[in-house]
């Protein structure tokens, strides 16, 4: 059998509501601040301006294109992946992103040496954040 009480609230002051008038014949302007939204034209403008950062000097960006802790190695007692001003080659592995228990490698896009890593090994990485510089060997 289940037993029901009542609770009496009558004896407490509520804050839980705020009852106004409301004349749904009547519209004013609602004086709140606007929240920005990027349109996907937009934000995959930025994500592109990132992703294919080349500045003056040659230089490509790769960046993370996921949340996740970022690794140089694929087990902690092997070697890196890459070294500081290693050579590599367009789709050769340069690092992992673990998301989510699910290890995912990232390529490098060009052709080039290594001249800049961003990151520690096992920092946390946010999407789009810059992970290593490539100065392109395509002139």
């Amino acid at each position: 059998m289940i037993s029901r009480q009542i609770v009496r609230t009558d004896n407490y002051k509520s804050n839980f509501f705020n009852y106004s008038k409301i004349n749904f014949n009547e519209h004013k302007p609602h004086n709140s601040k606007t929240k920005l939204k990027l349109s996907n034209e937009k934000l995959s403008n930025i994500t592109q301006e990132n992703k294919f950062n080349q500045a003056s000097d040659n230089c490509f960006t790769i960046v993370s294109p996921m949340v996740g802790t970022f690794y140089r190695s694929p087990a902690p007692d092997e070697p890196y992946f890459i070294e500081l001003y290693d050579q590599v080659e367009k789709h050769q592995t340069v690092c992992i992103i673990e998301a989510m228990k699910l290890m995912n490698e990232i390529e490098a896009e060009i052709n080039g040496n290594i001249v800049e890593i961003l990151v520690q090994d096992g920092d946390i990485v946010d999407c789009g954040q810059a992970l290593m510089k490539i100065r392109s060997s395509q002139i």
